[in-house]
């Protein structure tokens, strides 16, 4: 299956476990690879026929405009999000990256949502 990735997409948003934490947006790494053929912009050169990069980025914008506890449910979010306005015809996978105000480099979920074959 072919696919198309868009990596680190960055986006501030309220999140965290504690209350005090959601109270300043932090910066979220947000990538999508939406499995979807490719084949017909590769032959047309035509940016319609694939996915808007900006509509992507803007709709992830949006989305991070909610508060929400943790990494895990923005990933839903997200992912949802991209199967109902794309509509990619394998499914998606996102990856969500934190750098919490732990002594931690990094935390990041990826979540996989397949489509099934017709």
């Amino acid at each position: 299956m072919d696919s198309l990735f868009l990596r680190n997409i960055r986006i501030l948003t309220c999140i965290g476990v504690p209350a005090e934490e959601r109270k300043t947006a932090q910066e979220l790494l947000v990538s999508l690879e939406f499995l979807n053929p490719i084949d017909v912009i590769a032959r047309s050169d035509d940016p319609t026929d694939g996915i808007d990069y900006a509509d992507v980025t803007n709709l992830v914008q949006t989305i991070a405009k909610t508060e929400r506890k943790t990494i895990e449910r923005f990933a839903e979010d997200v992912a949802t999000a991209m199967l109902r306005e794309f509509k990619p015809k394998g499914g998606i996978r996102v990856t969500v990256e934190k750098h919490p105000p732990l002594p931690l480099e990094s935390a990041s979920v990826r979540i996989e949502r397949l489509l099934p074959h017709p």
